[in-house]
């Protein structure tokens, strides 16, 4: 393999302050934004809201949890592969013969939530977030709307337990909660037809006469989220999910309300944007912008966008497999590599991870998901500075490959994702102007010294002159995972 010399330019000299675009780049309109029919007025300040969301911009790396009745089936319903927590609609069961089957199933075991908010922790998460209800309509804690939830079905209030761990392992709060409810028998999935719904259980409804009632399934889905937010002491995030189409804001969940009452009940909390149609489904839609009045975050799927969204908060939550909730057919494990260079990725590009496990129906961890968590924890330990705060750096433009951070003073270099390691030193040219007084190192290695010298290239006037960084090729045999970062430090 063949080690080429890279070049770079404009690196030095840069601050906070000078490299990071304004918050509200690409934010519609000026805080305080005012109501209308179909959102709520956010009144906050940008100083405020800034102070709300600099817990979440520091933490950059969250746990996202999916658990429930779905994982029991384990992707099947009576020996028919059928998906995960979507395989209710997928096979188009009713939710009677959806719960029979899979009721009996689940049966988490003491102490699971410990157990995944300590891999969490291990794994350097700053938060966790738990899927309060899915789709299935399957609450996860004591809700008094009705008897399909945890507490009914085992004793356990699995939200409770959930948040209790958090607390305990330093941990924020966040609640996944699905709009849509295929089993409470009054939601109106004909607002929106194209939106995800069982066949079996529309058929189920129409059989039995049951007319569709969305101002009574807009009553329960408040009176649950309220539950949510008075029960559990402090919650930090609100994970909405999801809206399509007509399927979206005052319509079809009296989103405005909702978020007022949200906001009243923990001023503090931060929401993602999904009780309106943006979904973060299509990678096509990369360039957006975000309507505060919709929520604080915009959430990409299964992508991480190529240039980040500027001036936009971001968090881009991803899957170790192919699947969110547990899946026995699942067998397609990205690598501790891979979710490291997509930790990076956000860094770089100045948003957040949220990666996901799918417990089984006892609560227990893969041993794959734990093995990925745990070896990302050893490489944070490491190289976690280059991570937590950091920003993007407009002003830098890097080889293909290369990505880079900015933590207050402090810049990090994140090599290219190699599939092998290089076996040469790796060289990168900087203008000696704009980088006069920068110390390089390798986090975690100090006894490997990055070299740094002065070399001129004939230009069309005069010398060009350039710092030249020699990274010995031992830094890739020596980092975690074979992933090393370089630190260029401010020397005065």
């Amino acid at each position: 393999m063949h080690w080429k010399t890279w070049a770079l330019v404009s690196l030095a000299g840069m601050s906070l302050s000078a490299a990071v675009l304004p918050a509200t780049a690409q934010t519609q309109g000026k805080l305080p934004l005012p109501a209308d029919e179909n959102h709520a007025a956010v009144t906050e300040t940008q100083d405020e809201r800034d102070a709300r969301m600099s817990w979440w911009r520091e933490a950059k790396f969250g746990m996202f949890i999916h658990y429930g009745l779905y994982s029991g089936l384990a992707g099947e319903f009576r020996g028919v592969p059928g998906g995960t927590e979507w395989i209710q609609t997928n096979l188009g069961l009713d939710s009677e013969t959806y719960a029979q089957e899979a009721l009996p199933l689940f049966r988490p075991a003491p102490g699971c939530a410990d157990a995944w908010v300590e891999l969490a922790r291990e794994a350097g998460c700053r938060y966790a977030v738990l899927t309060t209800k899915h789709h299935e309509g399957f609450a996860l804690f004591g809700t008094k709307e009705g008897d399909f939830h945890s507490v009914h079905a085992t004793g356990r209030d699995i939200v409770k337990e959930f948040t209790d761990a958090c607390r305990k392992n330093g941990l924020r709060v966040g609640f996944y909660h699905s709009v849509i409810d295929w089993h409470h028998p009054a939601y109106d999935n004909t607002i929106c037809p194209d939106l995800c719904y069982p066949v079996g259980q529309a058929e189920s409804l129409r059989q039995r006469g049951i007319p569709r009632n969305q101002a009574a399934y807009q009553e329960y889905l408040h009176h649950q989220v309220r539950e949510l937010l008075t029960q559990y002491g402090k919650v930090d995030i609100l994970w909405w999910d999801y809206s399509q189409g007509a399927a979206e804001g005052q319509r079809a969940w009296r989103a405005p309300e909702l978020i007022r009452m949200c906001r009243k009940l923990q001023p503090c909390i931060i929401m993602n944007n999904r009780l309106y149609a943006f979904s973060g489904l299509d990678p096509k839609s990369d360039r957006l912008q975000l309507d505060l009045r919709c929520g604080d975050f915009t959430t990409p799927e299964k992508h991480i966008p190529e240039e980040g969204y500027p001036g936009v908060d971001w968090e881009a939550c991803m899957t170790v497999g192919d699947k969110w909730g547990y899946n026995r057919y699942d067998l397609r494990f990205k690598s501790p590599a891979v979710v490291i260079r997509q930790l990076e990725e956000c860094a770089a590009r100045g948003g957040n991870l949220l990666l996901n496990i799918g417990p089984r129906a006892d609560g227990s961890i893969p041993d794959e998901l734990v093995d990925v968590f745990t070896r990302v924890g050893k490489w944070m330990k490491v190289n976690g500075e280059a991570i937590y705060g950091s920003v993007p750096v407009p002003t830098v433009h890097l080889p293909e490959g290369w990505l880079c951070s900015l933590v207050q003073e402090e810049t990090y270099l994140f090599p290219p994702a190699w599939k092998e390691a290089p076996s040469e030193d790796v060289v990168l040219r900087i203008p000696a102007h704009e980088i006069d007084t920068v110390e390089p190192s390798l986090l975690g290695q100090p006894a490997c010294v990055v070299k740094m010298e002065r070399v001129e290239e004939p230009g069309k006037e005069e010398p060009r002159a350039f710092i030249q960084l020699t990274i010995p090729a031992q830094a890739w045999k020596d980092a975690v995972e074979g992933m090393p970062v370089v630190r260029l430090s401010n020397a005065n």
